[in-house]
């Protein structure tokens, strides 16, 4: 294959790729030969099995071509998703399936712009993929699934989790982030058999799925090449190898040896790198190249990856056989119209009384004919729109229905934690402290989105074994067996994220206002590099609808107090606390202010304790007169037949008392008009009280004070 590259041909053959690299700036990044290198350096027999499944495909020779006329593989997308811009449209997974088609049977409309050298060996593959139409349980499936997961953020083997028993469908896993700034990777067959088979599969970023949505046309081919993967191919510059480094080979006849490109070569020079002689074309328009500019297999390319259909590694050969494509429904047309399954997310989680949260309904695996919204204590309190703005008329946790239905079915999601909403007035005026050791702080707030074991909970473990506040990030797995779903999957929190919330504090006649807390953390990581986990504190004006500024940030070693943990359920010993001390800056004081813990883990986390919470600083007793009536609420605990006594000296204006449960609900209101002088006021308990934590608000003109009360 030598060929003199004339300039005008030259410059016919390429003109769409001037343009493609006009658009886009960034080349394909895949992450096979990182992630190969990886594997094969722990496994080295892993290369010895790939070279030889190479040397055997290449022994079949042009009986795969002739086998079977066309290979038909069921392929399933699962979209890992936290309701952003990466939970892709199923239009945007149909468009991929089209685009894939296409590249593997020739029929792109590009292929004009195929280089002389190798447009007489382009080949169409003969291969073909079909959404599945059944999973693995036998039920009506569209080949889609949405699975919402902190693993989206992290993109990598472990996150390949409900893996679609591989010797029946392609699994492709679609994410928001990968690491090292990969867009995908797949590894060869021969890589993942024996413990690695979860790895099956391609995983690969959203940006690079179709050609509408989050896609684009250049990014499309992606998948194209992460299959060639999944199918055999190596990069045409070779396994052990990085693109434009060193001349290297593929072990395919038909592709010269090359360096590969991560652009598209636009004179003669730059597509000839590796040819000593300057006469050699390098195919960089191959699927299997870097470049933006590819629009082919060669024939030996398909040869190989028909061949590799045919043997039983990585169960690739089961794939396309008539019972299999009858077992995943990958013949069905037109595909079975499926039952949905109800899904839906509120756009914000913590929101004031009367501010407006909008819910989109994210139901999946079919279309939608019509839905039914509840929403409790809400305005509307139904929808049948997929998108609905809602305001909430009392605070507290808030459940939310969704029911969809179609011609086949009906699905249901309820959601008893869906929205938190904070009342207009703050919980606690002035300095605080609490240190976890009475009863349960009903007004602190634990938010655990994904409603998993690693959550904040009170427990023992605290300053001088006391209770504290316990992130559990410690699970034991030790006795479960190698790569099975509880050992690679079940202990992995990396991009997790939870919150503790503290009640809100009226702090706008605070000066000198200080946050400080004792916390205690340990990591199962055994370098610097490992400890990805954070801690951040902010404080929320807004009843936690935004977060602000990250007022502490401690990561590394900076967050680590208790060294490495050994694996073990982390305690804290008395020396392994530390006390952390943050100004309360000017912005924050006003009326409710919430101080907000964000814990972001690492699959390497361990348990997080967080104990002594204070607020401190000189209360304005001039500025607010309710500072100044000397109250006292008492007994308090209480029962319901003692009712509950205010003690206060009145300075000229009427009282007000609002008795409330934890949900905000008023059960009582009086006023006291009594002017000038003590006042010994009594709250009658008008209905019989369930034992449990109350707040008795006090106001007197715009001022208000909160007093927390508990009943026996």
């Amino acid at each position: 294959m030598k060929l003199k590259l004339h300039s005008f041909l030259f410059a016919l053959a390429v003109g769409f790729t001037i343009t493609a690299t006009a658009q886009e700036e960034t080349h394909f990044n895949c992450g096979q030969n990182q992630m190969n290198r990886e594997l094969w350096a722990k496994h080295p027999q892993m290369k010895a099995d790939y070279e030889q499944l190479i040397a055997n495909s290449r022994q079949i020779t042009s009986d795969g071509i002739n086998q079977k006329t066309t290979y038909i593989i069921p392929i399933v997308f699962h979209i890992v998703h936290e309701y952003g811009s990466e939970n892709i449209s199923d239009a945007q997974v149909y468009d991929q399936v089209a685009v894939l088609n296409r590249d593997y049977r020739k029929l792109n409309s590009d292929i004009n712009l195929i280089h002389p050298s190798f447009d007489t060996i382009a080949g169409d593959a003969n291969i073909e993929f079909r959404l599945a139409t059944i999973d693995p349980s036998g039920n009506c499936t569209n080949g889609i699934e949405h699975i919402y997961s902190h693993e989206t953020n992290i993109g990598d083997d472990f996150s390949k989790f409900n893996q679609w028993k591989r010797s029946n469908y392609l699994n492709i896993w679609v994410v928001k982030t990968m690491r090292n700034g990969v867009a995908g990777y797949a590894y060869y067959p021969t890589a993942t058999e024996g413990g690695f088979f979860f790895a099956d599969g391609i995983i690969i970023l959203n940006q690079y799925i179709g050609r509408i949505g989050s896609g684009d046309e250049f990014r499309s081919r992606a998948l194209t090449h992460e299959i060639g993967h999944y199918l055999g191919l190596a990069h045409p510059w070779g396994s052990t190898n990085d693109p434009m480094v060193a001349c290297g080979d593929d072990g395919i006849p038909d592709t010269p040896i090359t360096k590969g490109f991560n652009f598209c070569p636009t004179t003669e020079a730059q597509a000839i790198v590796c040819d000593e002689n300057g006469v050699i074309v390098e195919n960089f328009q191959n699927y299997m190249d870097y470049s933006y500019c590819s629009y082919m297999f060669t024939k030996d390319q398909i040869t190989s990856m028909r061949n590799v259909l045919q043997v039983a590694t990585a169960s690739r050969m089961n794939l396309w056989q008539d019972t299999n494509l009858m077992v995943t429904g990958a013949l069905a047309n037109p595909a079975p119209i499926c039952a949905p399954i109800a899904d839906f997310a509120p756009n914000k989680r913590f929101v004031c009384i009367g501010a407006p949260v909008v819910f989109k309904d994210a139901s999946w695996n079919a279309v939608i004919d019509s839905r039914e919204w509840t929403f409790q204590d809400g305005t509307p309190s139904t929808s049948t729109s997929a998108s609905q703005s809602v305001t909430f008329n009392s605070p507290g946790w808030k459940t939310v229905t969704l029911k969809v239905t179609n011609a086949t079915g009906t699905d249901e999601m309820i959601t008893q934690k869906s929205v938190f909403i904070s009342p207009q007035w703050a919980d606690y005026s002035g300095t605080y402290s609490e240190d976890f050791n009475g009863q349960y702080p009903w007004n602190w707030v634990v938010d655990n989105p994904e409603e998993n074991w690693g959550r904040f909970e009170i427990a023992n473990g605290g300053v001088n074994n006391s209770k504290a506040f316990k992130l559990n990030n410690f699970k034991d797995v030790s006795s479960a067996a190698p790569y099975t779903d509880e050992s690679v999957y079940y202990n992995r929190l990396g991009g997790t994220k939870d919150k503790l919330i503290s009640p809100s504090f009226d702090l706008r006649y605070t000066t000198g206002a200080t946050l400080s807390f004792d916390y205690a953390y340990a990591t199962n990581a055994t370098t610097i590099e490992e400890m990805t986990e954070e801690l951040n504190v902010f404080f929320s004006q807004d009843c936690g609808s935004t977060l602000g500024f990250t007022q502490k940030k401690l990561t590394g070693t900076a967050l680590v107090t208790g060294g490495n943990s050994a694996d073990i359920d982390f305690v804290p010993s008395a020396n392994q606390w530390k006390t952390v001390t943050i100004p309360i800056n000017t912005s924050a004081l006003y009326g409710k202010t919430r101080v907000i813990f964000e814990f972001k883990a690492s699959d390497n986390s361990n348990n997080l304790y967080i104990d002594n919470f204070n607020i401190s600083g000189t209360v304005g007793i001039e500025e607010n007169p309710l500072f100044s009536m000397d109250l006292n609420v008492y007994p308090n605990p209480t029962n319901a037949n003692e009712g509950i006594n205010i003690d206060y000296h009145a300075n000229g204006e009427a009282v007000e008392f609002q008795l409330m449960d934890i949900q905000g609900k008023v059960l009582t209101t009086e006023t006291n008009n009594t002017v000038n002088s003590m006042v010994s006021h009594k709250l009658s308990l008008k209905t019989p009280l369930a034992a449990g934590v109350y707040y008795l608000k006090i106001n007197q003109g715009d001022f208000n004070i909160t007093k927390k009360v508990v009943i026996l």
